[in-house]
């Protein structure tokens, strides 16, 4: 029998190979992550076909580019970022010098409810005092030129959930955005705000200040490690962020070719739950509302606030049925095309934010 103290160093070996077993996994997914034109989609796809990503690496460029949605240009992207790794460990290694939080899906920090969302992003970034983000959490998303009506509702609102105990998440754009992480932020309450770029593009300009204040209480997620312009695509794609993270997200006031359409449509596709205030016939900027209430969301009127924090703090009790007027329940956006069709094809950045 071995004496004891061999016992122990044997065990932290193994303890040891494992950190860097795991160190050296991380690493390989931020590398992945680096290529362009690969996103959590395709990397999924790679995992699943080649069982770890350090065998991603190891495959021929003809086994990568023979996969559905995958070419001989994207193969030669991913096998030649092995040139890189020694740079992009420094990056990483950067990244957390400088106060980023790098989480990968496995990682216990990871949002859980995000942790779910099939096509959730294989890198996150994080920084912010909020280290935790759990499941009580809930998304409003709405026009970025609201009626005063919506500002006020929107900020009631905020501060219902924030005061009931609920995070509030939303995209940092301006309008109905904007004045949910005030209201969460003026009663000291916990909200998080995704940014469609990394750290260093805050967008739109004018929110840096706001941002700055999401920071000290409560935090900022990207799934941009590296620069990265806040491109119409990627202020769409923001949005799935949005709604995985979040229990429900609710849509105050949009066009139908609003951004907060695309937050509304990720939310059902993640099978999350949708509400949208109904503000009566002929009200500005609401015919996007209107659709999502005909298609299955939610309704609520403006003086409901209330009932609409009661369902979220009893969530079993959340069902199909509307609060305000009557609905059919249909599948959401049924006949609608693409988010990512029409308007990005007209770079049309105004629209999804």
């Amino acid at each position: 029998m071995k004496p004891y103290y061999n016992i122990n160093r044997d065990t932290t070996s193994t303890i040891d190979m494992i950190h860097t077993d795991k160190k050296r996994e991380r690493e390989y997914l931020f590398a992945l992550a680096s290529v362009d034109g690969i996103g959590s989609v395709r990397i999924n796809r790679l995992l699943a076909r080649f069982g770890s990503v350090e065998h991603i690496f190891e495959a021929e460029l003809h086994e990568i580019a023979q996969l559905p949605h995958f070419n001989p240009i994207l193969a030669s992207r991913i096998l030649t970022v092995r040139k890189k790794f020694t740079d992009l460990q420094k990056k990483l290694e950067e990244l957390t010098g400088h106060g980023i939080t790098v989480l990968f899906r496995d990682d216990n920090e990871y949002p859980t409810l995000l942790k779910s969302v099939p096509d959730a992003p294989i890198v996150l970034c994080r920084v912010g005092e909020l280290s935790e983000v759990n499941e009580n959490t809930v998304a409003i998303v709405g026009s970025s030129k609201p009626t005063a009506e919506a500002i006020d509702v929107t900020l009631d609102l905020a501060i219902r959930l924030s005061q009931s105990g609920f995070t509030i998440v939303s995209g940092l754009a301006n309008g109905v955005d904007a004045n949910a992480h005030y209201g969460a932020l003026g009663v000291n309450g916990k909200t998080v705000g995704v940014v469609a770029a990394d750290f260093s593009s805050i967008f739109p300009p004018e929110n840096h200040e706001l941002a700055v204040s999401i920071y000290e209480k409560g935090c900022l997620f990207s799934e941009h490690p590296f620069p990265t312009p806040p491109t119409p695509a990627n202020l769409v794609m923001r949005n799935r962020i949005i709604s995985g993270l979040s229990m429900a997200t609710v849509v105050i006031e949009t066009s139908k070719d609003g951004g907060a359409m695309h937050a509304a449509r990720y939310a059902e596709l993640q099978d999350r739950t949708v509400f949208a205030c109904q503000w009566g016939p002929g009200k500005e900027r609401s015919d996007g509302t209107d659709q999502l209430v005909k298609t299955g969301a939610i309704a609520f009127l403006p003086d409901q606030l209330d009932t609409v924090v009661d369902m979220l703090k009893n969530p079993d009790s959340l069902q199909k049925e509307n609060i305000g007027s009557g609905a059919e329940q249909i599948i959401l956006f049924e006949n609608q095309e693409d988010p990512m069709s029409s308007n990005l094809q007209n770079g049309d950045i105004d629209a999804t934010i």
